[in-house]
């Protein structure tokens, strides 16, 4: 017998009250469940019961086998045991983390034909082997609303997102992005809406500024009957010490969400805190010293990761009292041809009763469509079903390797050390 491995519970959204846009009618007579963490739901059949045959002549092979059972049990439960001891601990929990997803109207045609799983088909059984995994959408999801005065560049998903990336194994997602508000208040309900009709969890925006507030709490479980809960906070604009508007976003004022972590590290087995610093900027070699103020704030408040994700930033970790604080992950699946972060990584944290086991580093290739047109031409731009291979992936051979050096050489530069065994890298 082997050690337990933790697994999620996952919390069953039955109903929500009342349609209140197109999106709730779309999933009307849909089941409102998503697949596990391991793509199966568990399915019971009835088995006919039939009345019992005593045969005399087979009576005492039946002892003999009776009894060589019960010594197997026995013995495998003591071997089980001293296995399960010396191995995983049960305090242990890994929190998975992916950077920016942010998908427009020239995806719709591919959500369409292939449906919006295919995004995630490459890196479905990675997300799923985490315990939380968490994402920042950087797009509402919706088929309402009219594109803001101002924006250059509107994005907002097709309906069935939303099922995709709770089908992919995500438990929460950031809202509190640049982008979320590009179609209004009535898309962004969408988008919630459709989001905790497949359980995800939506954090960092609501239906008011004081509901974006509110922590998303992920349960875990812990053998057969234990459970506990991993806290999620959001927050945006970051770059700006305090800013109110009257959009239902969490934004970022520094002693409310230091307030708030204090208020609830007692209650959770971990606090996970999403900053997002807004404004598009080329990586920089070291992280700037605003960011690192907040960020190292929220970790001597209690919280014990922080992701602090910035567009098209790709960045490195820095570990503050033990504790990871990730500078940006650039675009997970990003709409429009992104050169410049082509070669990612996705970290995953293991932490054992809120201590810092290790983090694991796998390389990823997020090799959105390629367009020679400018983004902000829908109908040159539409992207093809055929090209629907062209989403993140995890690298393998030299070039998993490069990745991870190159990474190794941005954690350096925030004095974190990267190991590098075969095609992953590890922070201990």
């Amino acid at each position: 017998m082997g050690p337990q491995k933790m697994t999620k519970v996952k919390q069953i959204v039955i109903a929500i009250s009342g349609p209140r846009s197109a999106i709730s009618k779309r999933l009307t007579g849909k089941s409102g469940r998503k697949e596990g963490k391991h793509g199966r739901r568990e399915a019971w059949s009835s088995q006919s019961s039939s009345v019992p045959i005593f045969y005399p002549h087979v009576f005492h092979i039946s002892i003999q086998m009776l009894v060589a059972s019960i010594l197997l049990t026995i013995f495998g439960g003591i071997t089980g045991q001293i296995a399960a001891d010396e191995s995983v601990s049960s305090e242990e929990i890994s929190v998975l983390v992916v950077g920016d997803i942010t998908i427009g109207s020239r995806m719709t045609p591919l959500i369409e034909s292939k449906g919006a799983g295919v995004f995630f088909q490459g890196t479905t059984d990675l997300i799923r082997s985490a315990d939380v995994a968490t994402a920042s959408l950087n797009a509402s999801i919706s088929e309402r609303g009219e594109p803001r005065y101002g924006i250059e560049h509107p994005f907002q998903a097709a309906p069935g997102l939303g099922r995709a990336i709770a089908n992919a194994g995500f438990d929460a997602v950031s809202l509190a992005t640049p982008h979320i508000m590009d179609f209004g208040f009535e898309a962004l309900e969408d988008t919630i809406t459709e989001l905790e009709w497949y359980d995800v969890k939506p954090i960092g925006a609501g239906t008011s500024a004081e509901t974006a507030k509110i922590p998303a709490w992920v349960p875990v479980k812990r053998g057969e009957t234990e459970t506990t809960q991993v806290a999620l906070l959001a927050y945006y604009r970051v770059n700006e010490f305090s800013r109110y508007t009257k959009d239902p976003l969490a934004y970022a004022v520094y002693s409310e969400m230091t307030n708030a972590v204090e208020q609830i590290r007692t209650k959770a087995a971990l606090v996970v805190v999403w900053l997002h610093w807004g404004s598009r900027s080329r990586s920089t070699d070291e992280a700037i010293g605003r960011q690192r103020i907040f960020a190292h704030a929220l970790i001597d408040a209690g919280a014990d990761m922080v992701i602090c994700q910035q567009l098209h930033t790709f960045g490195g970790i820095e570990l503050y009292q033990d504790k990871p604080i990730v500078y940006s992950l650039s675009d997970f699946i990003y709409d429009a041809y992104d050169k410049q972060h082509s070669h990612i990584v996705i970290p995953k944290a293991t932490f054992d009763a809120k201590a810092l086991k290790s983090i694991e580093l796998i390389p990823i290739l997020t090799d959105p469509p390629k367009t020679s047109v400018r983004p902000g031409k829908p109908k040159e731009t539409l992207v093809l079903p055929e090209v629907a291979n062209q989403f993140p992936s995890i690298l393998t051979g030299e070039a998993a390797v490069d990745t991870l050096q190159h990474y190794q050489r941005r954690c350096a530069e925030l004095k974190t050390e990267v190991f590098i065994e075969g095609e992953r890298g590890w922070i201990q």
